[in-house]
């Protein structure tokens, strides 16, 4: 079993002027997918293994243009576009299957499709001190064959293999994903005295997901794409100054659909997360660094459910308390 791509060297060109800068450039990568294993057949008496093999070649040629225009000595513009392909992990592609005690499977699919995409962006970008920046952007991708694992509940049949449950990594069909960012960061360098080593930093990324995929009866179905939470934040408050470094931060997320059920009511989401960590570093000298790092020290639960109808259904919940790391750093 193996996956070879073979990337020719990126042609590009660039115009620049006292205001402008644009790249334009193109890439062409070729990938070749050699995979091999077993098939078992079972019909009561005997047992046969049969030897399968699946080749997939394929060539993308992938186009990208980026532009920066600066309105003022401030005031920086970006706009970009680049496609790309994202090529199924040998895990999921693999001809393989694992059948545990009580017929639940998890199976390969050697027919996976890369899911590919068209990226457009907007943004821009205010400096209005020497340690402080505003920017705001819009982004959008149209994406084809995006890849989901699909779970199925009621009995069936995968590649001649029987099971009673099932998970199968499955190609979608089309998605689109939009959304606004903003991000702000400042050195707080006109506080007096010790004070002028703050820093503060705060960036919100809305995102809006739509994904087709089958709905088991010869039909669509209309999902979030998976692990795309629509909102997402992190603030943070921190102190750099004399060797010292110290970081605050609060990391958000909405709920997200995590695993595909065969309908919308058996689909996996996991709730939303608000995790406070703390980082701490002290330069000793230029070789020596001591630092102390602390995860989730607010306790956040790790919480999985289905939703309705009517109420939700609890399937997972955990609580994992915060993690302590402690070390010395030596560089030379």
């Amino acid at each position: 079993m193996s996956t070879k791509t073979s990337s020719p060297p990126t042609h590009r060109a660039k115009v620049a002027t006292d205001t402008t800068t644009l790249v334009a450039g193109v890439r062409v990568e070729h990938t070749s997918d050699d995979l091999g294993g077993n098939q078992i057949g079972d019909d009561g008496d005997v047992i046969t293994v049969t030897p399968v093999s699946f080749k997939n070649d394929y060539t993308d040629v992938l186009p990208s243009v980026n532009l920066r225009y600066k309105l003022s000595e401030n005031l920086v513009a970006r706009a970009a576009f680049a496609t790309s392909v994202v090529r199924p992990g040998i895990g999921k592609m693999a001809p393989r299957f694992y059948l545990n005690e009580d017929d639940e499977g998890e199976f390969g699919n050697p027919d996976l499709e890369p899911y590919r995409a068209q990226n457009y962006d907007l943004s821009a970008e205010y400096y209005f001190s020497e340690g402080g920046v505003i920017q705001v952007g819009y982004f959008y991708k149209d994406i084809q064959n995006f890849i989901v694992d699909q779970f199925y509940n009621d009995p069936g049949t995968y590649r001649g293999i029987d099971y009673d449950k099932a998970s199968i990594p499955i190609n979608g069909q089309s998605a689109t994903v939009s959304g606004v960012e903003f991000n702000y960061q400042q050195a707080l360098d006109f506080l007096p005295g010790l004070l002028d080593g703050t820093i503060v930093g705060f960036n919100y990324t809305y995102t809006d997901s739509e994904g087709e995929v089958p709905d088991g009866n010869n039909g669509t179905r209309t999902i979030p794409l998976p692990a795309s939470a629509k909102n997402t934040y992190n603030a943070m408050i921190g102190y750099d100054k004399a060797g010292l470094e110290l970081r605050l931060t609060a990391a958000y997320r909405d709920e997200y659909l995590d695993e595909l059920g065969g309908d919308a009511e058996t689909d996996r989401y996991v709730q939303d997360h608000l995790q406070i960590d703390f980082t701490t570093k002290y330069r000793v000298n230029e070789h020596f660094q001591v630092f102390a790092d602390f995860v989730n020290l607010n306790d956040e639960p790790y919480l999985a459910y289905q939703k309705g109808p009517g109420r939700d259904r609890l399937l997972q919940y955990e609580t994992y308390s915060y993690t302590a790391k402690f070390g010395l750093r030596y560089t030379y």
